[in-house]
């Protein structure tokens, strides 16, 4: 019998005051494993694949399907355009407000020097999104809104795989594209139109194919409101943030490249697995990555960190927004349902995963009564729970890349094949 999985908790998270800075890491998972918890980890990442392949339904590399607001095709594009990608989520509103009355997210129209501009929700609010968006797309021609599915398939690592996945489809086939959260601000000293950062990620792009803009934080900050000039027009000259701001800390340039990154086609690769059948792989992000690890796995397997360092992050600080608290969309299908569902169904097939934790047997269900008993959850058998239960798995999986045992039959076509 395999033997358990070796971890403890994250003091950091369990305390509410902590928890916003290392959300996604509800413990520490050993660096020594024994062989048997090593075969542990890997049974718990092939369960995990096996799952989210299932949900998604996908056979070949067209699992992803998109709905599209907006022409299909802008003649005028050539591949030495950069499109900008922005995922976003039951935010419909509020960035409708913000879009008309302020410009300092640094995907405003107006900051992209009319290089086109494509916001990717998901389906389910999809009519949401079209709707609040009406008036913002119609004043600003380079906006698009994309719907994308994946299935049953949700989370941060399916939405980042769907959004390489549609960049694919783009006609004018770009060489790069920029990949950003709905809360970034512009700053001067991560804005992609200035030209030192430009040449900084030029330097990057030498060697890596994904570089981040900045040094990601989880923490939002004020924002002075930046008021529309009357006159001001898609194509006008916008600069971002000026007031000093602090330069990241060292040891933050361990964190992956995140929230603000510049990413090289090719989007995915041609990959024959199969004899046979020719298809395209899942891209650099692993869709099967629910929790909020995509990223660092990413990195991990790109090979953006060189020791205690992420070779691929540009030294600004990259600032977010507190988004406009009203108003909340009518409703929030994706979050509410199909992500619940999704989650629900990873912790069924999880929550008998043997761990050992702090010394004592026992599986990750009965973890989950622990830190509830604490307090730490607000639910014993929802969403919460389910979400920490996830995020353990994602901790045993990067522990996993870590200490060198990914198998060796899994790669970057585990949904397309």
């Amino acid at each position: 019998m395999p033997d358990p999985i070796a971890l403890v908790r994250n003091p950091e998270w369990m305390d509410a005051s902590t928890r916003p800075a290392c959300k996604y890491s509800p413990v520490v998972v050993h660096k020594a494993q024994t062989p048997g918890a090593i075969v542990s980890m890997q049974d718990a990442l092939k369960k995990r694949i096996a799952v989210c392949k299932s949900m998604a339904g996908a056979k070949n590399d067209t699992w992803f399907s998109f709905l599209r607001a907006g022409p299909s095709h802008e003649p005028h594009l050539r591949s030495s355009n950069v499109p900008v990608i922005v995922i976003s989520g039951g935010s419909a509103k509020k960035l409708a407000i913000d879009l008309c009355s302020d410009y300092s997210l640094a995907w405003h129209p107006i900051n992209l020097r009319n290089e086109p501009l494509y916001l990717l929700v998901h389906k389910l609010d999809f009519n949401n999104y079209a709707q609040a968006m009406s008036r913002v797309m119609a004043q600003f021609r380079n906006m698009h809104l994309i719907g994308w599915s994946g299935g049953g398939m949700t989370g941060f690592g399916a939405a980042r795989a769907a959004a390489l996945a549609f960049a694919d489809t783009l006609p004018y086939r770009p060489q790069r594209i920029l990949m950003m959260d709905q809360d970034v601000i512009q700053t001067e000293v991560t804005r992609h139109t200035n030209p030192i950062v430009q040449r900084q990620l030029d330097g990057i792009h030498q060697t890596k194919r994904i570089a981040g803009l900045g040094v990601g934080y989880p923490t939002r900050v004020p924002v002075p409101k930046q008021v529309f000039p009357r006159e001001i027009k898609a194509g006008d000259r916008v600069v971002g943030i000026r007031e000093p701001i602090p330069a990241p800390n060292k040891p933050d340039f361990n964190s992956p490249a995140q929230q603000f990154v510049s990413i090289q086609a090719p989007f995915r690769k041609i990959a024959q697995k199969t004899p046979g059948l020719v298809a395209m792989d899942d891209g650099i992000y692993p869709a099967y990555m629910v929790g909020g690890g995509e990223d660092m796995l990413m990195g991990m397997q790109q090979q953006l960190n060189e020791g205690d360092e992420n070779a691929a992050l540009l030294p600004g600080r990259i600032l977010k927004k507190a988004l406009p608290a009203k108003p909340q969309d009518k409703s929030n299908e994706y979050w509410n349902t199909a992500r619940v569902n999704t989650l629900a169904a990873l912790y069924a097939a999880e929550k008998d995963t043997r761990i050992d934790f702090e010394g004592k047997s026992m599986t990750i269900e009965l973890l989950i009564k622990y830190f509830f008993d604490l307090g730490c959850l607000t639910d014993l058998n929802g969403p919460d729970a389910h979400n920490a239960s996830a995020c353990i798995i994602e901790r045993i999986i990067l522990r996993l890349h870590k200490l060198g045992a990914f198998p060796a039959d899994v790669d970057g076509t585990v949904f397309s094949h």
